[in-house]
């Protein structure tokens, strides 16, 4: 008698189908799993992956801001310590000036103070000219001034001025540190302490301004904007953590339901196929 062969009925297309949406799903799952991304396609949230896009654009350049802040306050660190240098060297050469002006000393002792003098106003012109900061001079006046962005917006400049450290720079009214060297109107041999000393407090006036300037700029525009910008960060991380980050426990209920929907589609499929092996067979054999 001749076998009677069974194909695929309605009943296995719909547990096929079934079987093929819980694969889907458990893929979907599994994807957002393993990245923690909730979007990993377009289609997965468009007005989502938009938002998304956005809210990183703005991190990475509030991340950029903030690298930009704190190289700026390390060149500002640079400037300041030639400063203070320069600030003692100040001390010095005003100490040489006032033990200079006293009747009890040689002409040989006042050599060797204005001598002294001398390489301190040789010193301050070389801190001037040497001092830099990742390949950039920062007190001989290339660099007039320290500016940056302090959000994501880069016409948000902050600036602040940085002065010139040389010798015929640094004065006032009175004159300049290069007239307290040897041949200047207001060197030992000139006979004018007074004017030295003048001289010597309007150029320690200056640097103690120019510091004083750095240090607030520091303080009170680096630190806080990069406070700001430090909150600005942690808003913007939460907003897009909530759109795009995936719900872990969702997508393991959603993974575990598809499979265990995977696990009984599956197991319908092969009662399925065994009862039409036997109603075929018995059919066969009648």
């Amino acid at each position: 008698m001749t076998r009677i062969q069974g194909g695929i009925t309605g009943l296995d297309l719909a547990l096929f189908g079934a079987v093929q949406r819980a694969a889907d799903r458990m893929a979907h799952s599994s994807l957002m799993l393993a990245t923690m991304s909730r979007i990993n396609r377009g289609a997965d949230d468009p007005a989502g992956l938009i938002a998304a896009e956005s809210l990183r654009a703005e991190i990475a350049s509030l991340d950029a801001a903030d690298r930009t802040a704190e190289r700026a306050g390390a060149a500002i660190d640079v400037a300041d310590g030639a400063l203070g240098q320069v600030s003692q060297l100040l001390n010095d050469i005003q100490g040489n000036v006032v033990a200079a002006a006293s009747s009890t000393t040689s002409d040989a002792e006042r050599a060797a103070y204005q001598a002294e003098i001398d390489g301190a106003v040789e010193a301050i012109n070389r801190i001037g000219a040497t001092t830099e900061f990742n390949g950039q001079r920062l007190l001989d006046g290339s660099l007039p001034a320290i500016s940056l962005a302090l959000s994501a917006n880069v016409a948000d400049q902050a600036q602040v001025s940085l002065p010139v450290v040389r010798a015929d720079q640094l004065g006032g009214s009175a004159g300049s540190l290069a007239d307290l060297a040897t041949g200047g109107s207001a060197s030992l041999a000139s006979g004018k302490p007074g004017l030295s000393i003048d001289i010597l407090k309007q150029a320690r006036s200056h640097v103690l301004q120019s510091r004083a300037q750095l240090g607030a700029f520091s303080r009170y525009t680096l630190d806080s904007g990069r406070e700001v910008m430090a909150g600005s960060q942690e808003n913007l991380y939460g907003a897009l953590s909530r759109i795009a980050d995936t719900d872990v426990a969702s997508a393991t209920a959603e993974f575990v339901q598809s499979r265990i929907l995977a696990d009984v589609a599956i197991g319908a499929l092969g009662i399925s196929g065994k009862r039409r092996r036997i109603v075929f067979d018995l059919l066969a054999n009648a």
